[in-house]
């Protein structure tokens, strides 16, 4: 045993102390720097030196430096901060879209109020010119309204889209930098030790990845992570990365659909393959709740003008004339995928349209076509995912028709409506227009003894021909307690006959006569053309009424607007929920990921003084060993 193995000894002791202290300096310095994880030295004794007297210890080695790592929960803080952000993403486009459709006075049902208000008041004044005026310029306020909802919901999409693109670039130029560092730490870790700090700042750009798409990953032998997305999806292998696109829906230009770009083929990427990340958020909320408005806002504003143009066409103007529209609209589309089959020029070779048949079958919803082998036609309503299969030219759904036809293949963008609020505005100029009047009215002959009295006069439908003269007679009671008519045109001819019963109109040729009391036998109503216009205000009526009446999915305007909100309302709602409790998730798995990889400041500190007395007692056997050197050059001298 030599003065030299005790200043080995003393040695090893000082630089192992003086390892720990640089760790512990290291952790005091980074210990607000984000993703960075706790070190330690990890020290072991070196192996003993044999002599006769038995192995005397040759103190201490540095073995490594090691970092406070848990996979699980760095995995659970990755997945729970994906669906953080997802939630949140949403929840922020949803409070922005639930504002387009307007609350009270500013909101689209009170202007449709004021529109049936202004044909209650024509109604009362069929002749006031000031009264019609009104009618007029309430439904260009309701125009206007309906306009800039759909111009707030495409302010949305293409705020959307912008997002989307964003986002995808920003996950490509992650990606990019997580292969440079795989490619990096599979170099330094051949040198048979972990490059801590670049592990930490892989984790760190995982971590920043993961908001905004979530990913799953699979540690290689060499120290490199695989990350893959959407349903096992490859984003980043070794050093190699691959890239997200977002290019334009195949049939709106103005949506965008997700993407990868593998070996020179793009594969789509749907909403439900994302998992979580700001950029499933963006995408859901194109797909579900911006396209859920769009729907809504559309149904609304072509029902509502369809419905008023039909009752329109029913009156009299006050020059006697059946009414014009009153108000103009997007038209039904059918768009074509960029896909579909070209000709040698490069047009298209198959088209379709739609013609709406019955507003009042219509559905909240846009549908995609596709054509079959046999030229038949398979539909997806999108808004529930119901199918319509093998349907012909001609077919028609949900109170529209298709027509036309297309190559095997060929799919179309059904939009019944969805333009409809876009383009909707008033189309009457003239007052004088609005078809007030009634084209036929009733007169009870004189010599009635009955009670009855016509209580309304409704057109249905328009009329075979033109409107001509007609008499209602009734005769005796019949053995159900009502009474029998006949329908007899001017010379006398029967055009019909039936039995009335209270509160059961009875009908001809479009025409609905309601009566009030009872009539007797022989009582006899005449049903005449309207010769005067301006005196008559049974179509204002009517238009008035409409505010009541069943429009889209069996709802009045009032209570179809009322579920468009509240159905907002409750996306905004359950949006908020699950925001919060991804959020607490989200939090929670950091706080814990932590307190178990995370600098504890008041601990370095005690450990930087236990290395400091640790440092100063291998001073000290140094010290000791050469005063003992000394003292043997002495002796020998």
């Amino acid at each position: 045993m030599s003065t030299t193995s005790l200043m080995n000894v003393g040695t090893r002791a000082m630089f192992a102390a003086q390892a720990q202290l640089q760790t512990t300096g290291h952790n005091i310095s980074n210990a607000n720097v984000a993703g960075y994880s706790r070190q330690e030295t990890v020290l072991t004794t070196a192996s003993g030196s044999y002599t006769g007297a038995g192995y005397f210890g040759r103190g201490v080695t540095v073995q490594t430096v090691t970092r406070a790592v848990d996979g699980f929960l760095t995995d659970r803080v990755a997945q729970t901060r994906s669906q953080a952000s997802a939630d949140s993403t949403r929840l922020d486009l949803l409070n922005r879209l639930e504002g387009s459709f307007g609350t009270g006075e500013s909101g689209l049902g009170y202007a449709a109020t004021q529109v049936f208000n202004a044909f209650s008041d024509v109604a009362n004044s069929p002749a006031d010119p000031s009264a019609r005026q009104v009618v007029l310029a309430r439904s260009e306020e309701l125009a206007s309204r309906f306009r800039a909802s759909a111009d707030q919901i495409e302010s949305l999409q293409a705020s959307t889209t912008l997002d989307v693109r964003n986002t995808v670039d920003t996950i490509n130029g992650l990606a990019r930098q997580i292969a440079k560092l795989n490619d990096n730490i599979a170099g330094a870790q051949g040198n048979g030790q972990s490059p801590n700090d670049l592990l930490d700042q892989r984790d760190q750009l995982i971590g920043e990845l993961s908001q905004h798409v979530q990913v799953t990953r699979l540690e290689q032998d060499d120290g490199s992570l695989n990350l893959f997305i959407g349903g096992g999806q490859s984003l980043v292998l070794g050093n190699s990365a691959y890239q997200l696109t977002s290019q334009p829906d195949d049939f709106d230009p103005s949506r965008v659909r997700v993407g990868i770009q593998i070996g020179g083929i793009e594969r789509r990427l749907d909403e439900g393959m994302l998992g979580g990340g700001t950029l499933t958020g963006l995408v859901r909320f194109q797909n579900q709740d911006l396209a859920h408005a769009r729907d809504q806002l559309g149904l609304l504003a072509g029902t509502l003008a369809r419905e008023v143009n039909r009752q329109q066409s029913f009156g009299l103007g006050l020059d006697g004339q059946p009414g014009n529209a009153l108000f103009r609209y997007g038209d039904a589309n059918a768009i074509p995928a960029k896909t579909n089959a070209v000709d040698g020029a490069g047009n298209l070779i198959g088209a379709i349209s739609l013609t709406v048949t019955d507003s009042r079958a219509l559905q909240p919803s846009e549908y995609e076509l596709s054509v079959n082998p046999d030229g038949s036609y398979d539909v997806l309503r999108r808004s529930d995912g119901a199918t319509f299969a093998n349907l012909a030219d001609g077919a028609t759904l949900d109170g529209y028709t298709i027509t036309g036809g297309g190559v095997p293949g060929d799919r179309f963008l059904l939009q019944p409506f969805s333009t409809a609020a876009q383009g909707l505005g008033v189309a009457l100029a003239d007052p004088r227009g609005i078809a007030a009047a009634n084209p036929v009215n009733a007169v009870a002959a004189p010599a009635n003894t009955g009670t009855g009295t016509i209580s309304a006069l409704t057109i249905e439908a328009p009329p075979a021909g033109s409107y001509s003269s007609f008499n209602v007679t009734f005769g005796a009671q019949n053995a159900l307690g009502g009474r029998d008519y006949t329908l007899t045109d001017s010379g006398g001819g029967v055009l019909a006959s039936g039995s009335w019963s209270a509160g059961t109109p009875i009908r001809h040729d479009g025409i609905a006569i309601k009566l009030d009391g009872v009539p007797a036998s022989g009582d006899t109503f005449a049903i005449q053309p309207t010769l005067q216009a301006s005196s008559s205000n049974g179509n204002a009526l009517a238009l008035e009424g409409l505010a009541h009446a069943a429009m889209a999915v069996g709802l009045t305007f009032t209570n179809q607007y009322a579920q468009a909100l509240s159905g907002i309302g409750v996306r905004v709602q359950g949006a908020q929920a699950a925001a919060d409790v991804s959020s607490a998730a989200a939090d929670q798995a950091a706080t814990e990921l932590g307190a178990r990889t995370g600098v504890n400041l008041d601990e370095e500190a005690a450990r930087l003084m236990q290395y400091q007395q640790s440092y100063q007692a291998a001073a000290k056997v140094l010290q000791v060993a050469q005063k003992v050197f000394d003292t043997i050059l002495s002796i020998a001298a």
